[in-house]
């Protein structure tokens, strides 16, 4: 009881930090800004497209105002290093990734319709590596949304920062297959980048999309989600529920139109009641997802967020995790079958009272290896689970 109460005590102050980061860092929730974004829907597609992929440090496909600004020596050193880390990252992880999923994820892939991927952030790297099939992926995170940046106000010192933000930024998810919501939170907080969308973006064009539309996506008091041309910003606590709606094809298959909604959320149970608009969302999302956890602080092992554990239980046809994601008694195995790969690890210190102790015990009779990291510490363990009535 003891050790359960620890573990408790630690996710919920992990989360309370994250959240009043985040909250502080803000200006008062009714200062809302609209964005300038070209008006026709052709020419949004072609601007939209070419702003990830200027993100990206990949060469846009349209002339003004890039065409000018990817001559400039700050891209060009910074396209460079991004090409070399993405190459690192692809070998050391991306491709392993995917051929693990080619392998263990072959049936679940042709099921797959809906990805929902609570405590995400901004993560549609991992989750479009692992899934690529899904025609709908469903991210959530306690980060503001943000904006397309405005890259026609760029000058040079601005693009340097710009790009040192994103670099910072994406450190942690690149090397440690993760990110740290409170370095994120500041680095994605200034005047160039805003949000989680321009990286999102980036991840869209380097994974090899091509996006056609972005536009706001609110989840109304009813549930329901309500699309709107005008792209606001939202910041401080009045960002909750006010997300984005991104329509994208992979490239080379411009037929295919998927949707990506990204919305930022406290699924804390006392946040939650407070936030009705979203439990019916919620409640209201399909049956038989598909879901990935991954690197998710504990948080679902405790009593703190029931309601969202028991969605994920509820709504879940299939579940990709590390051991931090829904604790291992929860699963009633007359309901779900439970693969284990990898290695089971004693949690990182700051967790180290979410040790599990059936969970060990169950990977001492036996799991199949995975050969790229997943998670916390040396993140070498992973549980696929089936629903199988």
């Amino acid at each position: 009881m003891v050790k359960i109460q620890k573990c408790i005590l630690i996710g919920a102050t992990a989360l309370m930090l994250m959240c009043n980061f985040a909250g502080c860092s803000q200006v008062p929730s009714n200062a809302n800004n609209t964005i300038q974004t070209p008006k026709q829907n052709s020419e949004k597609a072609y601007y939209y497209n070419d702003v990830a992929s200027f993100l990206a440090g990949m060469k846009p496909d349209t002339i003004e105002p890039f065409n000018s600004l990817i001559k400039k020596t700050q891209w060009v050193s910074y396209s460079k290093s991004f090409d070399s880390l993405w190459e690192k990252v692809t070998d050391s992880s991306l491709v392993k990734i995917k051929n693990w999923s080619d392998t263990e994820l072959t049936n679940i892939n042709k099921e797959t319709k809906t990805l929902f991927y609570p405590f995400s952030g901004p993560d549609f790297l991992y989750a479009n590596t692992f899934f690529p099939n899904a025609d709908r992926y469903i991210l959530f995170g306690l980060e503001k949304t943000g904006s397309v940046p405005y890259l026609k106000k760029l000058n040079d010192k601005t693009m340097n920062s710009m790009f040192i933000s994103i670099n910072k930024a994406l450190e942690d998810i690149l090397n440690l297959s993760f990110f740290k919501t409170i370095k994120m939170s500041s680095e994605l907080n200034n005047a160039n980048i805003d949000g989680v969308l321009p990286v999102i973006m980036l991840f869209m064009a380097r994974t090899g999309n091509t996006i056609k539309d972005i536009r706001n996506a609110t989840i109304g008091v009813d549930g329901k989600v309500s699309i709107a041309d005008t792209f606001q910003t939202y910041r401080g606590p009045n960002r909750f529920g006010k997300g984005v709606e991104i329509t994208f094809s992979p490239n080379g298959k411009d037929s295919i139109n998927k949707k990506l909604y990204y919305f930022p959320e406290d699924f804390t149970d006392a946040a939650l009641a407070q936030n009705p608009g979203c439990k019916t969302y919620l409640q209201n999302i399909d049956s038989n997802v598909t879901t990935l956890l991954k690197s998710a602080s504990y948080l679902l092992h405790n009593q703190l967020f029931v309601f969202i554990r028991n969605i994920i239980l509820n709504k879940s046809k299939y579940l990709l995790q590390d051991d931090s994601g829904i604790a291992f008694h929860f699963f009633n195995k007359s309901i779900w079958n439970i693969q284990l790969y990898g290695t089971y690890d004693k949690p990182i210190p700051v967790f180290k009272y979410c040790f599990q102790n059936d969970l060990n015990a169950a990977y001492t009779k036996g799991a199949k290896p995975f050969n790229f990291k997943y998670g916390y510490g040396k993140g070498r363990n992973m549980l696929l689970v089936r629903k199988i009535k």
